[in-house]
């Protein structure tokens, strides 16, 4: 006899939801969107949410499926949340398995409806290869200001071609956006600068920030893999502090949606072998912060992170 896990069976009864539910949905119907009818938009992440709706005209509602502090790696959906996407116009999602227990029921909502995965329209040459969970690339790419621009600017035209009466606004407005995130990439790039070339090594909670090094030349360290669901040893925790001590390193960056818990091993081990490593602050590495935060847009975001990370290795 053969046996499912617990989390097995959830995912296949939340899977017969989906499919009766979109049956319904398809029972009623294609549908004719009219000028200034309210279009609905979801997308998977606050940073993808924050991008499109600057691109899209004011009759174009666009939320959020996770909240600030979220873990995407780790996140399940409920079944009115699946309801809301199957609702929606449009699904727009960061893909590269990022949003690992949504593909399934997003998958099947892109048959019937507009979905667009920014991680498998942006140029695969300019992703990050990896081994880590089980995927291909490394999903994190928003945190290269440049590639992101691409991405958005890609699934502008997406857009314009879906919603052609609209064409016009989105491609002057996905111009513009564009343009403030070259700014903020040029932003970037000036304050890393003030970082003495060796002080330049980013340790966080998890990796996340491969791209954000690659671009802005930062050698980059993760306690946890590419993925919040890996697991850490503590062979992995020794080998860090042996690393931080012996290149002197002054901070170590905690995550708003990964537990602080590993860090903390690493600073009591530094401890013990003669460096009082500080913490540099908090970084958002899977998405943006709530309202209080300064980061809760994706522009305040990397400007926030970058600041943080610059004052941090510059002590």
């Amino acid at each position: 006899m053969l046996y499912l896990k617990k989390d097995e069976i959830n995912k296949k009864i939340q899977f017969s939801i989906l499919i009766f539910l979109l049956a319904i949905l398809i029972s009623c119907g294609e549908v004719n969107y009219q000028k200034n009818q309210k279009i609905k938009v979801i997308c998977t992440t606050g940073v993808i949410a924050d991008a499109i709706s600057n691109i899209l005209p004011s009759n174009f509602e666009v939320k959020s499926l996770m909240g600030p502090g979220v873990d995407p790696h780790t996140y399940k959906s409920k079944t009115s949340e699946i309801k809301n996407m199957m609702n929606a116009d449009v699904i727009i999602y960061n893909g590269i398995d990022f949003e690992s227990n949504l593909i399934d029921a997003i998958e099947e909502i892109g048959k019937y409806s507009l979905v667009v995965s920014l991680g498998d329209i942006v140029p695969k040459d300019r992703l990050r290869k990896t081994n880590d969970f089980g995927g291909t690339y490394d999903p994190h790419f928003w945190h290269d200001v440049n590639l992101f621009a691409k991405s958005i600017q890609l699934a502008g035209r997406k857009m314009s071609l879906e919603f052609s009466s609209y064409k016009n606004y989105i491609d002057s407005s996905s111009s513009s956006y564009v343009k403030k995130l070259i700014e903020t990439e040029k932003y970037v790039k000036n304050q890393i600068s003030k970082i003495p070339d060796s002080s330049r090594v980013l340790i966080t909670a998890h990796d996340a920030f491969g791209y954000y090094g690659r671009l802005f030349g930062i050698e980059v360290k993760g306690l946890q893999g590419i993925s919040t669901s890996s697991d850490i040893s503590i062979r992995t925790i020794t080998e860090l502090t042996d690393f931080i001590v012996s290149r002197n390193i002054p901070s170590i960056f905690i995550e708003n949606s990964v537990s602080q818990k590993n860090i903390n091993s690493v600073i009591e081990g530094c401890k013990s072998k003669g460096l009082d490593l500080k913490i540099g602050g908090t970084l958002y590495s899977d998405g943006l912060g709530d309202s209080n935060s300064g980061a809760d847009s994706y522009i305040k975001m990397i400007k926030k992170n970058t600041n943080s990370i610059v004052n941090g290795l510059t002590k």
